[in-house]
């Protein structure tokens, strides 16, 4: 859309990237003082680190093919060896600047469809969205996701003064794409679409100027710019298809998680569609990858390759849907309503937990609640009033590509697995419509057409999906992980306190009484070593009390199992029973068979009971 801009407005978005930048920043410097995790990455924030300084250390090719997209890690191992190994405090702040350039680029994307009042309110919203303050502080993919998704959206709405692309912006669109699908894997299926992106681009709307007419037919010129869209995504994918072909014998284009992806989102065990642990995974990506084959290996009874194992699992989800298409239609449902709806669904973080530490997270800030309702409401404005369309001086095509990709990114979610860090990524291209809507409603002519699609949406996006027990225990799962990794790094009293009160109002649980069990049996073994036998050998009993509560209790997932008998053989070696310690072992290594500490574990005993079953006098 073309029109004067106002002296104010750039000096007005310069306030915005800077307000922007600002707030990322010191909710950076908040965190890294006061959130108890600032120094410790878990999940995939450590899975990330690990591997990156793994990569800066010198091992760039790696040994297997990808499980988990490896953009990320590889940029933090290049910022690691430019600001220093470690240098959490430096990745942050990049982070934060880097999260601040998406302000501009949906400026442009809103400006440039809706105009720049629009553009405006975009830049606005992104500038203070309440996930994107916290996002800097956390070692994971979205950091880089949402400037390449931005970038890729300003590449396909073009110049205000031609509806045409040039060269070089297909060129980045696929160079966009391409990168992002070693982000996200959603991307990976928006891949066919950008290819006959300038195809259809070609086909569907004339050159607007008589200089940029060819005599060649349309669907060459749409075939040259095609190409170029595959030219920049094979820029990222080709080396990485060779590496993995070089190093697992398998052709495998990104990574070899999709089949597991796309089971993760769509099976009984998991009726919402969100990112969750199954019975037989852990939910670490240390373990994720293995626990996968081994199960799929336990059903088919033979070893598998990875891309077999992607495989299985994608056979496992159709199987299900063919069996129980209405279950998969509900999860389906459920999986639309929590991406589009005003919880923040937590993974690996949770952001009201998080903001029990970061003062600045616990402002007013708004986030999906609003400008995911907004944005929603000013879709609908777009696809459903010709008179908006016409009066906000949308671009041929271009607010309708970005509308379909808003779409078909949503679905891609849907399809797959959602929460707060999947869907950040819809921001791009949701926002300049958060900006049509508030332009719409602002102007006299369409302001009550604007107020009634702003209440439907927001009654949509507001529409509670879980119940405040169920909230508060998403609240009590991080608890739940904030005493392991305390436990972990030796907190016992600290990881004690929070077990006491989880066991409060869990005291079924059998995640938080195979916690109880561990806490109980370490206290044990320092008693003993403060010469305090009676105490120690009572916490050592207590432990042992509660997992023999864990074994009778009903429907304990194998994860748990794995834990519990884990716990178990270490309390039996403890205490000199290496004929149950060994038992215990061999349990543990029937949901992993290679687990290093259950493995060593069976050795260490087996070794006592051969050299009792030497000893002169001793039965065999």
């Amino acid at each position: 859309m073309s029109e004067r801009l106002p002296a104010w407005v750039p000096w007005s978005l310069l306030g915005l990237f800077l307000l922007g930048w600002g707030l990322r920043a010191a909710t950076t410097s908040q965190f890294e003082a006061h959130h108890p995790l600032a120094d410790r990455p878990v999940i995939d924030e450590k899975s990330y680190e690990t591997w990156a300084l793994e990569i800066a250390a010198g091992d760039w090719v790696g040994d297997e093919v990808f499980f988990q997209e490896p953009l990320y890690p590889y940029a933090l191992a290049v910022s690691y060896r430019a600001l220093g190994l470690e240098n959490r405090a430096g990745v942050r702040q990049l982070q934060a600047f880097l999260g601040a350039l998406v302000i501009p680029l949906v400026w442009g994307v809103a400006r440039r469809l809706f105009g720049w009042r629009a553009g405006l309110v975009a830049a606005l919203a992104i500038a203070t969205y309440r996930p994107l303050l916290l996002l800097p502080s956390l070692l994971l993919k979205p950091n880089l996701v949402l400037p390449l998704l931005g970038l890729l959206a300003w590449a396909l709405v073009g110049r205000a003064d031609s509806a045409t692309l040039s060269k070089r912006r297909w060129l980045l669109v696929g160079v966009c794409a391409g990168a992002g699908a070693l982000l996200r894997g959603n991307v990976v299926l928006l891949l066919p679409a950008l290819v006959v992106w300038p195809l259809l681009r070609s086909r569907l709307e004339p050159t607007p100027r008589p200089e940029l007419r060819s005599e060649r037919p349309w669907w060459r010129r749409g075939l040259l710019d095609s190409a170029l869209v595959v030219l920049g995504i094979s820029v990222f994918l080709l080396p990485v298809a060779v590496r993995n072909y070089a190093v697992g014998g398998e052709l495998v284009l990104t990574t070899s998680g999709a089949g597991t992806n796309l089971y993760g989102g769509n099976n009984a065990e998991n009726p919402d569609g969100r990112a969750t642990e199954f019975s037989w995974v852990r939910g670490i990506p240390e373990y994720e990858a293995d626990d996968w084959r081994h199960e799929a290996e336990r059903r088919v009874g033979r070893t598998l390759t990875p891309k077999e194992v992607s495989r299985y699992w994608i056979g496992e989800t159709w199987r299900s849907v063919r069996s129980e298409p209405a279950l998969h239609l509900s999860i389906l449902w459920n999986k639309l309503r929590l991406t589009l709806g005003a919880y923040e669904v937590p993974d690996n973080h949770h952001l009201e937990w998080d903001a029990r530490y970061v003062s600045l997270l616990r402002l007013p800030w708004p986030g999906f609640a609003l400008w995911g309702g907004a944005g929603l409401a000013g879709l609908a404005l777009f696809a459903f009033s010709a008179r908006v369309r016409r009066e906000s001086g949308v671009p041929p095509l271009a607010g309708w590509e970005l509308a379909f990709l808003l779409a078909a990114y949503i679905g891609t979610i849907v399809i797959t697995v959602t929460s707060m860090r999947a869907r950040l990524a819809l921001l791009p291209f949701l926002i300049p419509f958060a900006g049509l809507f508030v332009d719409r409603l602002l102007r006299r002519g369409s302001r009550n057409l604007a107020a009634v699609t702003g209440l439907l949406a927001l009654g949509f996006v507001w529409w509670p999906v879980y119940s405040d027990a169920e909230l508060a225990e998403d609240l009590d799962k991080r608890d739940f992980n904030l005493a392991v990794y305390l436990a972990e790094a030796g907190d016992y009293e600290g990881a004690g306190a929070i077990a006491a009160e989880l066991g409060a109002r869990h005291p079924k649980s059998s995640r938080v009484l195979s916690l109880q069990a561990e806490l109980a049996f370490e206290q044990g073994r320092r008693l003993r070593l403060e010469g305090r036998e009676e105490e120690g050998r009572e916490a050592i009993r207590a432990a042992l009390f509660n997992l023999e509560l864990i074994s009778k209790a009903k429907g304990v997932p194998p994860r748990e199992q794995h834990r519990v008998r884990r716990i178990g053989a270490a309390i039996q070696e403890y205490l000199g029973n290496a004929r149950a310690a060994a038992n215990h072992y061999r349990a543990a290594l029937e949901f992993d068979p290679e687990d290093p500490a259950a493995l060593e574990g069976l050795a260490r005993c087996q070794a006592v009971l051969d050299a009792e079953s030497t000893t002169p006098g001793s039965s065999r």
